[in-house]
């Protein structure tokens, strides 16, 4: 590495992340923001690991690089951990966390000679001790890639999941942390460059890499709303709307009469017709139970079960009809179609854009056009 200037700045700029996370400005998803910061640090202690090398220390602090090369085994588990906080409305911590340490410890364990008196593990058996080196070069690639795919699998059903109780989901879709997987995809081809292959075209912009990842994180992860921002038990009631195959939203489906449907379906509708509450851009699964005075799993199960739609699309059909009567209406300024989209419950011009397409075929403006002709 021949830039320890922009390495020192990424890792600098790492451990600040890191404490900002574990202090978030806003509280926002602050146990998945914790986690994340963990994560943050062993990815400082990485760049730290390579300024090191780079200024030609390593020998001078042999057991803080032993240490600083360990932590990597920290980055996946951490991450993922993240993720999970990031995506479950109401997890909380249990001791089975730890069987994702156990890699970090295994190396530890074995390494703990070399950092207390300075002496390798005798492994007298060539060929065990070959063995144990490929496991120990492996195992962080290996690593890395099981929980990517884990972490990748739990946002993509979070993505599912916000749609079942959000009819905006733009500012919690983790659509930055998505991305943030990518950039770790290209951080460890990067790493794997550097420390096997160094080939020079990508060996030369390492660190303005790795400055312009740590930016890119703290940017977004710092600006996040909170994902859930609901009391405790409307929590635990949105974990079981999510785990749509429990045994408890099945009973509860259960308990429902068709008088009761009927029941609920006349006051869904009313609201939907007559208030018009889809007109409120920030509309939720539970505020719009509360407004119907029912529990959030009878509202849940009639528009999935009755009406065959999730809540994100169930509201979006209401508003994509309004913003039809508007656009179709004498004071219609076709040129704006962002106050249109706001008018409708939008509350962006992508989203309005996007379900309008979704339901009709047509854009807003193509839809407009069609009545010109």
């Amino acid at each position: 590495m021949y830039n320890p200037l922009l390495t020192g700045l990424a890792g600098g700029g790492s451990f600040l992340l890191a404490f900002l996370l574990f202090k978030h400005p806003k509280d926002n998803n602050l146990n998945a923001s914790r986690w994340l910061g963990v994560f943050v640090i062993s990815f400082a202690f990485s760049l730290l690991e390579i300024f090191v090398h780079d200024l030609g220390l390593q020998n001078v602090y042999p057991k803080a690089m032993i240490l600083m090369e360990l932590s990597r085994f920290l980055a996946a588990p951490t991450l993922y951990l993240s993720v999970a906080y990031f995506t479950a409305p109401a997890k909380t911590f249990t001791w089975k966390f730890f069987w994702h340490f156990l890699p970090f410890l295994f190396f530890l364990s074995f390494q703990l000679p070399r950092i207390v008196i300075g002496n390798n593990v005798e492994i007298p058996d060539k060929m065990l001790a070959r063995i144990i080196f490929t496991i120990f070069a492996a195992a962080f690639p290996v690593q890395i890639s099981v929980y990517w795919i884990l972490s990748y699998r739990k946002l993509h059903r979070h993505k599912q999941n916000i749609n079942q109780m959000a009819s905006s989901t733009e500012s919690i879709n983790l659509l930055w942390l998505t991305n943030f997987l990518y950039v770790v995809v290209a951080i460890v081809l990067i790493w794997l460059n550097l420390a096997f292959f160094r080939i020079p075209g990508v060996f030369d912009y390492t660190p303005a890499f790795y400055l312009v990842s740590i930016y890119f994180l703290a940017y977004y992860s710092l600006k996040q709303k909170e994902i859930y921002a609901y009391p405790q038990q409307t929590l635990k009631e949105l974990e079981v709307i999510i785990n749509q195959d429990t045994a408890i939203k099945t009973e509860k489906q259960k308990r429902l009469s068709d008088t009761q449907i009927n029941h609920l379906k006349g006051k869904l509708e009313k609201l939907m017709d007559k208030e018009k509450v889809y007109l409120n851009n920030e509309l939720s699964l539970p505020a719009l139970a509360k407004r119907m005075e029912s529990s959030i799993h009878e509202l849940s199960f009639l528009i999935n079960d009755v009406y065959g739609e999730n809540f994100f699309s169930f509201v979006n059909r209401y508003r994509v009809e309004e913003a039809k009567g508007l656009l179709l209406s004498d004071n219609a300024d076709p040129r704006n179609m962002l106050d249109i989209a706001f008018e409708s419950g939008f509350n962006s011009k992508t989203s309005f854009n996007t379900s309008f397409k979704k339901l009709t075929g047509l854009s807003p403006t193509d839809f407009l056009r069609s009545f010109e002709k």
